[in-house]
């Protein structure tokens, strides 16, 4: 019996912990790897005024962490923990990391942060049970204490935040972290505290979110190798993979700023007693402005509708005209380009509303070589003419009344550049109807638009423009953009939709024409016509065609000056053009830097293996410098088995950088194959590095070549760094 008994105990007690495993919360994201899973408590606010919000920047976390584990080779396990919880758990070591919490240097040793952009979180203002305020009743807030911790921008955002609402006689009190305030708030030395969440107590209520902002992963001391493992692993993939963070906060940061926009209530007494707003048009211009709307008199509807603002459009018959009646008060706001010049004044600009790319077109025989640097813009966008001078200083910019007008005199080569809305282009098909224009993408770009009010409106009006343009969603533009963005119907958009139907009936129309020529006219004034076409056209035909030797001459005699013959790189002129044309390119903070590699032991293996493969193992080294070759290297044969490479590095590069880069030449020269045999030889590389902008070739030059010689003496197979300061 009692046998019995203890085999059932001792089996409840396997069941128990196979239950316990089978129930473990992994949210495995979800690969464990061989170190995980890290255990992420993810701080859970009650009272949540947006949950909407805090769920985007959760997932925003996620994601960021997912793409970390490809280079930590770690799982995470998300726990949502209410804040005591979650401080707790940290210092039991049931939690790896805490998060989004907000960095805070004095509480460094005892706390240990993350850095870069991976987390985000938000800045909320609390109170407890049973307070009467209320940030949407001024009445309330007036005359409030707030406490806060004195950590980051934190004094921005909430005097910013206490402005922007109108409240009056607010105090503020300091402390150096959250727990402290937290603390005080309990005891009712304060009346709200702004907080990042971590420092709850559990029972505070959120009264509103002051701002989305950049937080960190928290971990105790303990946990130092993996904040410094997850700090690599989050450089990394900034400096490699730039574009991720920005794709991540487009799709999860952006739309949650613009949920937790609120109107003050200033703000919403304005819209109240406000008249119509006069918004003036800078005329026909599709497809942003045109009858029934355009993106333009679109997205101003909805800024209506949102803030209560009611708005009155005048469509004027330019830019010119539009200005003029802003600036004698026939209208009080306009779509504009906003520049920063030194007349304009910025409180009288809104936030921008839309993001137009302009394509640069260019005509396709323009090289920009011995040509003048002319730009040309339609004149109906207001400010785009000077936003483009502050852009391009080189350029001279003139304005055109039209879009065709500018390609137009691009084409026939009168301007270099037109700089013309993408969204013009598609809707009109003007490239396909102007095959020898094309877009040159170094010089398109994407241009804020915003709104200008007349001097004498009310800053209020800005204010309340400003708050409904944050919370105009990205989905909704873009449905205004695609709604009004329909291909006008002609010869370009016919082309691209149905070109075999189109060539069908411009075929048959043509058979019917020269049928008609055929009968009306006589077959002698018909040859004669004929012989005069062929002259003409033989006479074309070898203007062209001269041109074209002409041409192919000098592109032969160009590559053949600054080519060297056997490797394919550039020869002592050509490299010290190149070189030169990328110093005078060089940007404030990059660094440059010119290795000249010396290939050793070149004579004995010429002795060894006769010239020919001597030529092989030259071409073969030149193949390995191509493959590190970039817009900003360039590459070159000084002369025998001497090579050259100049790199240009962007800011955040280190010396550490053009060390491991020139570590791995040194080993790829020695592992060099020539006729299915090792080359046996070695490299030296002598660098010299500047950061200084101006500095000239030859001075880089003797610098790289001096380290070259030292390490000759050192005995070879090596480098030396010479850098200027």
């Amino acid at each position: 019996m009692f046998r019995i008994f203890q085999f059932k105990f001792i089996l409840s007690i396997c069941l128990s912990f196979l239950l316990l495993l089978v129930h473990q919360p992994l949210n495995a994201e979800d690969y464990i790897g061989g170190k995980g899973p890290v255990r992420v408590g993810v701080l859970d606010i009650k009272q949540d005024t947006n949950p909407q919000s805090r769920e985007l920047l959760e997932r925003h976390m996620k994601a960021y962490l997912r793409e970390l584990s490809k280079r930590t080779h770690l799982g995470y396990e998300y726990i949502p923990v209410q804040p005591p919880e979650g401080q707790r758990m940290l210092q039991e070591g049931t939690l790896d990391l805490l998060a989004p919490v907000q960095r805070n240097g004095s509480l460094y040793p005892t706390k240990i942060y993350s850095e870069g952009y991976s987390v985000y979180g938000m800045l909320s203002l609390f109170t407890l049970p049973g307070s009467n305020l209320n940030v949407l009743d001024n009445s309330t807030m007036n005359g409030v204490t707030i406490g806060y911790v004195t950590v980051e921008n934190n004094t921005s955002y909430i005097r910013h935040y206490v402005q922007t609402q109108g409240w009056q006689n607010v105090n503020y009190v300091t402390y150096a972290n959250g727990q402290n305030m937290i603390e005080a708030l309990h005891r009712g030395e304060i009346q709200a505290a702004m907080d990042d969440g971590s420092d709850l107590l559990g029972n505070e209520i959120e009264l509103g979110i002051i701002v989305i902002t950049q937080c960190q992963f928290m971990a105790l001391p303990t946990k130092q190798e993996l904040i410094r493992e997850l700090n690599s692993a989050i450089l990394d993939t900034e400096l490699k993979n730039p574009s991720f963070a920005t794709r991540l906060e487009q799709t999860y940061i952006d739309p949650a700023i613009h949920s937790i926009a609120v109107y003050a209530e200033s703000e919403r007494k304005f819209t109240e007693t406000a008249p119509p707003i006069r918004i003036v048009l800078p005329g026909d211009y599709s497809p942003f402005v045109k009858s029934g709307g355009g993106i333009f008199g679109d997205i101003i509807e909805i800024l209506g509708n949102d803030s209560g603002l009611t708005f009155e459009l005048i469509i004027a018959n330019n830019s010119h005209e539009a200005r003029e009646m802003l600036k004698n008060g026939q209208a009080d706001i306009m779509p504009c380009v906003y520049s920063g010049a030194n007349y304009e004044n910025p409180l009288n600009y809104t936030n921008n509303f839309l993001y137009v790319e302009y394509s640069a077109i260019v005509h396709e025989d323009n090289t920009f070589i011995g040509t003048p640097k002319t730009m040309v813009a339609p004149a109906k966008t207001p400010g785009l003419s000077e936003y483009l001078k502050k852009q391009f200083p080189e350029w001279d910019v003139i304005i055109l009344e039209t879009v065709e007008e500018c390609l137009e005199a691009v084409e026939k080569h009168q301007y270099t550049i037109a700089m013309v809305p993408n969204l013009y282009l598609q809707q009109h098909n003007n490239l396909i109807t102007r095959p020898n224009l094309k877009i040159n993408d170094k010089y398109s770009c994407h241009i804020g638009i915003s709104l200008i009010a007349a001097e004498t409106t009310p800053e209020m009006l800005t204010h309340v423009l400003n708050t409904a343009i944050q919370r105009l969603s990205p989905d909704e533009v873009n449905q205004i953009i695609k709604k009004n963005s329909t291909p006008v119907i002609n010869l370009g958009f016919l082309l691209q939709e149905y070109p075999i139907h189109l060539a069908t009936a411009i075929l048959f129309t043509l058979i019917i024409l020269l049928l008609i020529g055929f009968i009306i006219h006589n077959n002698r004034q018909t040859r004669k016509r004929n012989i005069i076409l062929s002259e003409k056209n033989e006479e074309l035909e070898r203007a062209l065609y001269e041109v074209k030797v002409l041409r192919k001459d000098r592109d032969a005699y160009k590559q053949e000056a600054e080519t060297d013959p056997l490797t394919g790189l550039l020869n002592k002129r050509g490299i010290a053009l190149r070189c030169q044309e990328l110093l005078d390119r060089q940007q404030e903070g990059e660094s440059i830097a010119l290795l000249i590699i010396d290939l050793d032991h070149f004579k004995e293996f010429n002795d060894t293996y006769g010239h020919q493969m001597g030529d092989e193992l030259l071409i073969s080294f030149a193949k390995i410098l191509k493959t590190v070759c970039t817009d900003l290297t360039a590459l070159g044969r000084f002369g025998g088995d001497e090579f050259m490479m100049m790199v240009t590095l962007p800011p955040e590069s280190t010396v550490m950088d053009i060390r491991k880069q020139t570590q791995w030449l040194l080993t790829s020269i020695k592992d060099m194959m020539v006729g299915g045999h090792a080359a046996n030889v070695t490299g030296s590389i002598g660098i010299a590095i500047t950061k200084e902008r101006g500095t000239s070739y030859d001075y880089l030059f003797r610098h790289a070549d001096r380290a070259l010689y030292k390490v000759k003496d050192a005995g070879r197979d090596g480098f030396q760094i010479y850098e200027k300061k």
